[in-house]
């Protein structure tokens, strides 16, 4: 360490309690080798050593299978390590827990439509700086080669083949969308891999049609926190003339009305206008900070208006009478409290 630096408590006793459990689970399972990215070298190696002074000292293992004659531990039983390079961004720095950008491969943890590559999108639209996507679809193309070659079993001339057709257009993002479709088909299967290519590509070029299909599943408002991926319903009493900082609270697309309308000021928020009819309607997106709060309810197109976060977080909220909205039992911040200020009708 340099002067002046100093070390927390929990740096300092973390050797020891990594080498700890890695002695409960040598003695308990018989686990000798830990394998850790390059920063735990030092760890791993103190976990030896642990393991080594303990087990002689050990009452438990005392006469047990783990000492020699001598008492010591038995040398086809010693612990082993075993460290790899880090994985990092081309600016150096690492994925995982600690660093706040881990990718999880539970659904439930990481959905298969994040997973492919939206997950920045939201990272942004809670003015978070994690970019917890550059694995896969938003990956920069300093990055893309390196992760098709750890990630995937995507043959090095293809790799070659799709870099050298991805330098010719990178708008595309071929390499990128090969890595998305590839790693979640060996992590979620190939019929969920390409249902989710389907829906981004849909995203990036949406109309109403592919913004109205089928909600993500689990999601649906039984409680005032719950948000659909693609659609959200709200009474008509919390979307006329409101301003769309309380539009986006009572979608529950934002914590607070303060941070709906920091959002709405930045310039993060868009509204839609579309061209065309029915469900075949393209869409453009209009900044909202550049339109009167009053205004933003006559850009509601048959009862849906379509909002932009960021550049791709595209959400379709329906806006339908209070009636319909009590009857079927759905609810949304903020709307207990205005029924009781409406003396209970909604």
């Amino acid at each position: 360490m340099e002067r002046g630096d100093g070390m927390s408590f929990a740096e300092f006793t973390y050797p020891l309690l990594q080498g700890w459990d890695w002695w409960h689970m040598f003695k308990q399972y018989g686990v000798q080798l830990q394998i850790g990215g390059s920063d735990q070298y030092g760890n791993i190696v103190a976990g030896m050593d642990a393991i080594k002074h303990i087990a002689p000292n050990d009452p438990d293992a005392r006469g047990s299978h783990l000492l020699d004659k001598q008492g010591r531990l038995r040398e086809e039983l010693s612990p082993m390590g075993i460290t790899i390079p880090l994985l990092t961004t081309a600016s150096g720095e690492k994925f995982g827990k600690s660093a706040g950008n881990a990718v999880w491969l539970d659904r439930n943890l990481t959905s298969p439509f994040d997973l492919y590559g939206v997950s920045i999108e939201a990272a942004l639209f809670f003015e978070s700086l994690t970019d917890r996507s550059q694995f896969l679809l938003r990956s920069s193309d300093e990055d893309v080669a390196r992760y098709l070659k750890l990630f995937t079993f995507v043959p090095l001339p293809v790799i070659e083949s799709t870099m050298s057709q991805h330098a010719a257009d990178p708008g595309k993002r071929l390499a990128q969308h090969l890595l998305a479709s590839e790693v979640l088909e060996l992590v979620h299967g190939p019929e969920e891999a390409a249902k989710t290519r389907a829906e981004h590509q849909a995203m990036r070029n949406p109309n109403l049609g592919s913004l109205m299909q089928n909600p993500a599943p689990g999601a649906d408002q039984a409680d005032e926190s719950a948000v659909s991926n693609e659609r959200i319903v709200l009474p008509r009493s919390l979307v006329a003339n409101a301003p769309l900082a309380r539009v986006l609270w009572h979608a529950g697309l934002v914590a607070t009305k303060s941070e709906g309308a920091r959002l709405v000021k930045s310039g993060g928020v868009y509204v839609a206008t579309t061209a065309g009819s029915g469900t075949d309607a393209t869409l453009s997106f209009v900044p909202v900070a550049a339109q009167k709060a009053e205004a933003i309810q006559s850009f509601a197109q048959d009862g849906l208006l379509v909002l932009r976060m960021g550049k791709w977080k595209v959400r379709v909220v329906e806006v339908v009478e209070d009636e319909t909205f009590g009857e079927t039992g759905r609810t949304a911040p903020g709307w207990n409290k205005w029924k009781e200020s409406s003396g209970g009708k909604p």
